[in-house]
């Protein structure tokens, strides 16, 4: 099973929010390298068991989270700034990522919650002062709401393009 190193876990001085993943071996590795020459610890044994033990399993496709889908009857303006402040406020533990889109009719709008497990998004859902966030800064922009709320069971990606070799010059 794939593992994950997530900085957000681990609240630091810095605020980093890098999250490593990829086989066990690997991640501890990349993770006690990130540590030592990004928030200064020394590369010990001692280190190297600590991160190994915060590891979690990655979910399937690396996410579990929620999409909304509802008519817009507010200000989208005032709904992305919510959005924004949500994110830069709240720092919920285990949010990795929220994709919001106003479909072309103008009114619909959908937005993708994407949480490092499920754990994490049902401490969030089950948590009073996430009820008042929502009360006080999306409802008010929203009507018909619906979520749907999984794990991802799969990510594709355009593969990045062959790298070409630079031309060499003439001699």
């Amino acid at each position: 099973m794939r593992k994950v190193a997530d900085c957000r876990e681990t609240p630091s001085v810095a605020g980093c929010t890098l999250t490593i993943s990829g086989e066990e071996d690997e991640v501890v590795r990349a993770a006690v390298e990130h540590a030592a020459s990004v928030h200064g610890h020394a590369d010990t044994p001692a280190l190297r068991e600590q991160v190994r033990a915060t590891l979690a399993d990655e979910t399937p496709a690396g996410r579990y989270g929620t999409v909304m889908i509802a008519t817009l009857t507010g200000d989208y303006d005032a709904l992305l700034t919510a959005c924004r402040d949500w994110a830069e406020q709240r720092r919920a533990d285990g949010f990795l990522v929220e994709e919001v889109m106003r479909a072309d009719d103008g009114r619909t709008v959908v937005a993708c919650v994407w949480f490092s497990d499920a754990s994490a998004y049902r401490r969030l859902a089950d948590d009073p002062e996430q009820d008042r966030w929502w009360s006080e800064r999306f409802a008010p922009h929203l009507t018909d709401v619906r979520w749907i709320d999984g794990a991802w069971a799969a990510a594709k990606h355009r593969s990045p393009a062959p790298q070409i070799p630079a031309a060499t010059p003439a001699s």
